[in-house]
């Protein structure tokens, strides 16, 4: 068998999202509906044998050259499916030349046994299979959090306002992010949401007033097997003014840590290379699980 690349028009759908559900860790970034919105439809792929193993290959062009970049919102792509018989390095070695510039993160996941020799940057992973280790400020936090009237729910809020609390709070960082890319990103979420379920809100309100103190958007597919690893991925979270003085996204954090408690669960921090962002996360007892980077060109 081999690898051949496939334009965006000729992916069939469906068995490329059987390739990402029989992965060993089944990411939802993965899967053809949330590729399709996230990159505008402007992406391809490299196909193993018969979707045996596919690898995606988001795209952009700049005066009139095209190249292959990593999407927003969408932390790690690479290899998925069945790894009998083809590793990430052989994808990586049949990207087509004519795409001059290469930027992409790697799943760890595809090449347990040999992985790839490339450069890593940091994840964090909780375990959900059994209770939580929280440092000493991190229960400090939880513990004034729980005497107050604070409400979590599922889907009480809709995207487009979980959306818009993650751009209050962090827009001014994130100048990379324009409102195109908010609008793709909530657009993936929704194309999922209603294909598979695997996206949803979790918010925080106050009792008496029904303020919105913070939201963070989740993805985690949920339908796979027993013997995967669902992973919950904690990739857009804000606190509105108010919720940033109470240390809301402790409690929101927590919140989905005890309510999805579950073997081969893990809670997926997204990051962070950032050391504030990284001493945060650490709070909640997270071990590193390193993804790859991979660059080619200019």
């Amino acid at each position: 068998m081999t690898i051949r690349f496939v334009k965006h028009s000729d992916i069939e759908p469906s068995q490329w999202n059987s390739a990402i559900m029989n992965s060993r860790v089944p990411l939802v970034y993965a899967l053809y509906e949330y590729l399709n919105e996230i990159c505008d439809r402007n992406w391809g792929a490299l196909i193993f044998g018969d979707y045996e193993a596919v690898f995606p290959l988001p795209m952009k062009s700049k005066w009139g050259i095209t190249y292959i970049v990593q999407p927003i919102f969408c932390q790690q792509l690479g290899a998925f499916g069945s790894n009998k018989n083809i590793s990430t390095q052989a994808f990586i070695d049949a990207i087509p030349r004519r795409f001059l510039r290469v930027r992409l993160q790697l799943n760890p996941y595809f090449d347990v046994d040999s992985p790839p020799s490339l450069p890593t940057k940091i994840n964090f992973l909780l375990p959900l299979s059994s209770p939580p280790t929280y440092n000493k400020d991190c229960r400090k936090n939880l513990a004034t959090l729980a005497q107050l009237p604070i409400v979590y729910a599922k889907d009480d809020v809709s995207l487009t306002d979980a959306i818009s609390v993650y751009k209050s709070a962090w827009g001014g960082v994130n100048t990379q992010l324009h409102d195109e890319d908010y609008m793709r990103f909530e657009r993936a979420c929704w194309a999922i949401k209603e294909s598979t379920g695997a996206a949803f809100v979790i918010s925080a309100k106050n009792e008496t007033t029904q303020c919105l103190l913070g939201t963070a958007i989740l993805l985690s597919h949920p339908r796979i097997a027993e013997n995967q690893e669902c992973h919950f991925h904690y990739v857009c979270a804000g606190p509105t003014a108010a919720g940033k003085t109470l240390g809301i996204m402790h409690g929101i954090i927590d919140h989905i840590i005890q309510t999805h408690q579950g073997k081969n669960r893990f809670f997926d921090f997204e990051g962070s290379s950032i050391p504030s962002v990284a001493s945060f996360y650490k709070k909640f007892g997270p071990t590193d699980k390193p993804f790859f980077l991979f660059k080619r060109g200019i």
